[in-house]
């Protein structure tokens, strides 16, 4: 009996204890197949399917204006081809489809520009900031900068998404 993408979406789903948001990203992904059209049974899924779907992720996603539109594609690849594998594992598919290759987007996330001893070298540095003139807050001004490097290294918050200097902020 063929089986489609919903129902092995699902039992995967089920089968895994899953984060919360990783089960809201495969979820994504189905709604994106069944708007695509995706009607074809797993067992039946052609490297040319694969590709059309996601070249139709990349398409949506470049006319919302994502900001990386080849990285919700990828993402989209990511999740089908996990499930596939399960799939396979389970004898539910015989062969596994041919992925394409994953597209080259910007990976901005997670880049550090300090290694971690200039980072805690900063961070220390910042307990001997000397008062700046004019500087009448009761905290000393230290005390925001460390607060700054904690949320800047713990969250991956680059200032260009602060500040919008670049286009794709």
């Amino acid at each position: 009996m063929p089986t489609q993408l919903k129902t092995a979406i699902h039992n995967y789903l089920r089968a895994g204890n899953l984060a919360h948001g990783t089960r809201k990203e495969y979820l994504s992904t189905l709604r994106k197949w069944i708007r695509w059209g995706g009607g074809v049974p797993i067992e039946e899924l052609t490297r040319q399917d694969i590709r059309g779907f996601l070249d139709w992720v990349h398409e949506q996603a470049v006319e919302k204006e994502e900001t990386n539109p080849a990285r919700t594609a990828n993402k989209s690849r990511e999740n089908l081809r996990a499930v596939m594998a399960w799939a396979w594992e389970r004898d539910i598919v015989e062969v596994l489809p041919r992925f394409p290759q994953p597209r080259a987007h910007r990976r901005v996330a997670g880049r550090h520009y300090l290694t971690k001893a200039e980072i805690n070298a900063l961070y220390f540095a910042t307990h001997t900031m000397k008062r700046p003139r004019a500087w009448d807050q009761s905290m000393p001004v230290g005390r925001y900068w460390r607060s700054a490097l904690v949320m800047f290294f713990n969250y991956g918050l680059d200032t260009g998404t602060i500040w919008k200097s670049e286009p794709f902020h």
